[in-house]
């Protein structure tokens, strides 16, 4: 979450006079926010995950990330880093998603594409009617990892 700070200062008789205003500005719709453990407003339509190589495996940020249906979700590199990677979930998690098109559902392995200066995976989470949680692999060469993700109903 984005937070903005205004400081507002007064000046009086010399003295000078603060006051300080915080606002929580929500994202706009479209932007791309990291994924957490909690569940995101719901004007959030897309959100993150990070994928780095670590000394002992794949680190993934966060390992665990919630999301509501029909939440675009994006696997990606560092800028610069094209080291590709795979995802294979334990079930669906929903459409393998370009920037133009869905796929097939059903899909349970994703390879990253490269996009730009980084590798990335897009699937948009499937509908659910309850909690699903689903564990999956990151796997980058011989290294993998075990993080999960929950898709809640919208």
């Amino acid at each position: 979450m984005n937070y903005n700070m205004w400081v507002y200062l007064a000046v009086s008789a010399g003295i000078i006079v603060g006051a300080v205003a915080c606002a929580t500005v929500p994202p706009a719709p479209g932007d791309a926010v990291q994924c957490t453990e909690n569940l995101p407003a719901r004007i959030v339509k897309l959100v993150y995950v990070d994928v780095a190589a670590g000394p002992n495996g794949p680190v993934i940020t966060p390992e665990v990330c919630a999301v509501r249906s029909g939440t675009q979700v994006l696997w990606r590199t560092a800028e610069d880093v094209l080291d590709p990677f795979a995802l294979a979930f334990a079930e669906s998690p929903g459409a393998a998603a370009s920037y133009r098109s869905a796929a097939n559902t059903g899909q349970k392995d994703f390879d990253s594409q490269r996009m730009g200066r980084r590798q990335e995976v897009l699937i948009v989470a499937k509908a659910v009617v309850s909690e699903n949680n689903i564990n999956y692999d990151v796997r980058i060469g011989s290294s993998h990892l075990d993080p999960g993700i929950k898709i809640m109903p919208r």
